[in-house]
């Protein structure tokens, strides 16, 4: 008898989907190692974690380096440092911050990405432009974003750009994305994002840094003008 292949993308996404719908994990409970749960599910550990980006996308999972995937989002309170920051901070030292770190993680990306990492990126810039809703373009755009921060494939800065990443949760940032996002801007970004990838895949570390400087810095300008006539 053949040897069967291991589950496809979209059969292994579904089965998780069920197993959680189902209550094989209860909500905030933490799922299985991933080498363990790859094997339960008879699939590879680089499927199973684009798997459970798409997952975390639509909200069902939360990861969270160092501790392990939890089913659904962070209780409230789970993370005291992280909500002192999300008071004493705002959205463009939130950019500011990304300038200095994402431009980096992209050159480092450059050097040190896989191939099914790639893929990844492009399938998020593809469903963040199908994204019918502001909430769902975000959690794409944010899952691109966390692709390419994974491929840089060092877990400290990983775990810089997550505390990042989770401050885009913010009432402020949302209402800011809302006034932001147009039709038009969204094809920016896509082309933007575009570009990055094609840096990354070309191993360009010079190119891949300054066209995700020049992203950072189209969203900043454009958030920028989203403030600006929230006070007038």
């Amino acid at each position: 008898m053949p040897k069967k292949g291991p589950l496809s993308k979209e059969t292994l996404i579904d089965c998780l989907r069920t197993h959680i719908a189902q209550g094989r994990w209860p909500e905030q409970t933490r799922l299985p190692p991933e080498r363990r749960l790859a094997t339960e599910l008879g699939t590879t550990r680089g499927n199973l974690r684009q798997a459970l980006a798409v997952l975390e996308a639509e909200g069902m999972i939360s990861r969270h380096v160092g501790r392990g995937t939890y089913v659904g989002k962070p209780p409230a309170g789970d993370n005291p440092p992280m909500q002192f920051l999300t008071r004493s901070t705002n959205p463009m030292e939130i950019m500011e911050a990304r300038l200095t770190l994402e431009p980096r993680l992209a050159g480092l990306a450059a050097l040190r990405t896989t191939a099914s990492e790639v893929a990844e990126m492009h399938r998020c810039v593809q469903k963040s432009m199908s994204a019918a809703d502001i909430r769902t373009y975000e959690a794409w755009d944010g899952n691109l974003h966390r692709t390419i921060a994974e491929a840089a494939h060092n877990n400290l800065l990983l775990s810089m750009f997550n505390a990042l990443n989770a401050l885009r949760e913010d009432k402020l940032w949302g209402q800011l994305k809302n006034a932001t996002v147009t039709a038009e801007r969204k094809e920016t970004y896509s082309a933007q994002h575009r570009g990055i990838i094609e840096a990354i895949e070309a191993r360009s570390v010079v190119d891949a840094e300054r066209r995700m400087r020049r992203h950072l810095e189209t969203v900043r300008d454009d958030l920028f003008s989203a403030a600006a006539s929230f006070e007038e």
